[in-house]
């Protein structure tokens, strides 16, 4: 393995520069500790530089799929703006065969009103309203019975409650 020797002189002349600055007791001890502390910053920084390059590579992909999902959307309001055309162009269409249909049977409507009519109208409300005052009569006679019949009861308990059966319910 070839070692990049301008690294180690610059590493160490730095070393050499801060003990005659320091003037420690133990020049060796502080070296070796300088030394120790020299590398573990070095590892420090290569790690904080991989991560920038990895934080960099998925501000990138995310830039990419943020530019996909953006086409994707407009694709999809694309389809339904189309989608939408299409469905006014068939409610359009469906409104003109109406129209058309419509016209037709006003013209058949017409042939019809030339044919014998149906017996008047004014027979067929009294027939309905006949009907209306059977029932109300009905219902009438079946409320009557019921009051009776609630009467009878309280009349036949002892202290005065009514009590309802399964017949008045």
């Amino acid at each position: 393995m070839r070692v990049n020797t301008s690294k180690i002189w610059a590493c160490l002349s730095a070393c050499l520069r801060d003990v005659v600055e320091k003037k420690p007791h133990d020049p060796i001890e502080y070296i070796a500790f300088w030394l120790k502390k020299h590398i573990e910053n070095e590892r420090y920084k290569a790690k904080k530089a991989e991560e920038a390059e990895q934080y960099e590579k998925l501000k990138a992909e995310a830039a990419v799929e943020q530019e996909r999902k953006a086409i994707r959307l407009e694709e999809a309001r694309r389809l339904a703006e189309e989608e939408l055309e299409r469905l006014k162009a068939e409610q359009e269409r469906k409104a003109r065969e109406a129209a058309t249909a419509s016209k037709l049977s006003d013209v058949e409507e017409k042939d019809e009103h030339e044919t014998p009519r149906d017996p008047p109208n004014d027979e067929k409300e009294d027939v309905i309203k006949e009907e209306e005052e059977d029932e109300q009569a009905k219902e009438a006679e079946g409320l009557e019975q019921i009051e009776e019949k609630n009467e009878q009861d309280e009349e036949e308990s002892p202290d005065g409650r009514v009590e309802a059966t399964a017949e008045d319910v």
